[in-house]
């Protein structure tokens, strides 16, 4: 039975060479442009994901602002002024908060010999670090010796290292900044990042104690706070209740909405890794389209061939064939073929996929990453060309299976 099968099917398929080969060379390029375009979005994705936990994962920014509703007698246009020692003091008052950082930024001028650049200049502390992944590749980061003693010690990013000192070794050389001797003594570890909140990509930034920054430049209130909660969940919470403690410091309604201005960054990732999915089933979409082309041209060969087989059909139902199983016989030859060239296809796709591996790492590839033959790629790609294989199949069974065996003996 099943030997006759493929016999007839191969037997429909030569009989056109030239219908049989557009028809296949139309579900290939279909599966194909499904897999690439979904394997595209996916890495897509993930490399923007990438990019934006470089500046740090799981963080709440806090930037001082000003009131806009009147309280205890003060009018609304209140500076909100939060000094660094308040900052820091936040974590014994509010719970829930493991990591916290006030933030001093200015652009400063940075020079080394002849080099000389006007960068981002941040004063923070050492958990700074670990928020926001400025990790050492060379030396370390500021410690608690250097904030207590107010060292003129700097951590510099990886592409201003290369800018001022090119091929010299960083660490223990003194650089200048608005014309003080710094040491450096770190020199960041290279990583994506897409954009920074304020100032330059830390790759370009030089970052010290704020004990050394507010005492050097007289700057008595922070950029802004920067903090980590135990639990991400909760970072609402957590942020209202630093809202609650700085207001009655400071002296503003805990129920103003725009004394702080926040950026939890949990929530924009949220809304960030939506869009990218909405993206690549957009994408996914696309590339259906073409698969459903593709899914036409073999509802209309199964068609033509239904219409040469006319008489054949009409003697099968003569002799007692039902009729389900010439629907059953027509839609697995149009299924077998939509398989066909989706193997194909998938083989084409997954050649390509390969190649792109062998990209160097940099430039274009760390924008949209390297995209890859994933289980979720395979998984959405083989469903497109189920659904379409069988509304394909479907339409000329239908018609093989609706037809009056007298009229097709007339033939």
């Amino acid at each position: 039975m099943i030997g006759i099968f493929f016999r007839n099917l191969f037997r429909d398929l030569v009989r056109q060479p030239m219908r049989t080969a557009l028809t296949l060379s139309g579900v290939i390029w279909g599966t194909f442009s499904v897999v690439l375009l979904l394997a595209f979005g996916d890495s897509l994705s993930k490399a923007q994901i990438k990019r934006f936990h470089g500046m740090g994962q799981g963080i709440v920014l806090v930037f001082p602002s000003q009131t806009t509703l009147p309280w205890q007698g003060f009018l609304r246009g209140k500076p909100v002024r939060v000094t660094p020692e308040m900052a820091e003091d936040i974590p014994d008052k509010v719970p829930g908060i493991e990591l916290l950082s006030p933030e001093f930024v200015g652009g400063r001028l940075i020079r080394y010999g002849r080099n000389e650049f006007r960068n981002t200049v941040r004063g923070v502390n050492p958990q700074f670090e670990l928020m926001r992944n400025t990790i050492a590749a060379k030396g370390r980061f500021i410690d608690p010796e250097d904030m207590a003693e107010r060292k003129r010690v700097c951590f510099i990013g990886d592409v201003l290292a290369t800018d001022l000192f090119g091929t010299e070794e960083p660490v223990g050389r003194s650089i200048f900044i608005d014309t003080v001797p710094f040491t450096v003594v770190g020199v960041m570890r290279a990583k994506l990042q897409s954009s920074n909140y304020n100032g330059q990509r830390d790759e370009r930034c030089v970052f010290m104690p704020w004990t050394t920054y507010a005492s050097l430049y007289g700057t008595k209130f922070v950029s802004n706070i920067i903090f980590r909660p135990r639990d991400l969940g909760r970072s609402k919470a957590v942020m209202e209740a630093i809202k609650v403690h700085l207001s009655k410091i400071i002296g503003f309604s805990p129920a103003d909405p725009d004394a702080l201005g926040v950026w939890d960054t949990l929530e924009f990732e949220k809304q960030f890794t939506t869009f990218f999915l909405a993206f690549t089933i957009f994408l996914g979409v696309i590339g259906s389209f073409t698969l459903l082309v593709g899914g036409i041209g073999v509802a209309s060969i199964m068609r033509v061939v239904v219409d040469e087989r006319t008489r054949e059909i009409g003697v099968k139902l003569a002799v007692g064939a039902r009729r389900r199983t010439i629907l059953v016989q027509f839609f697995s030859e149009s299924f077998v073929i939509m398989l066909l060239g989706g193997l194909v296809g998938f083989g084409f796709s997954t050649a390509v996929l390969q190649a792109t591996k062998a990209f160097p790492k940099g430039g274009f590839t760390d924008f949209i990453g390297v995209p890859v033959l994933n289980p979720l790629v395979i998984v959405s790609t083989i469903l497109i060309l189920l659904a379409i294989g069988v509304v394909a199949g479907m339409i000329p069974a239908r018609t093989a299976a609706s037809t009056d065996p007298i009229e097709a003996l007339r033939k």
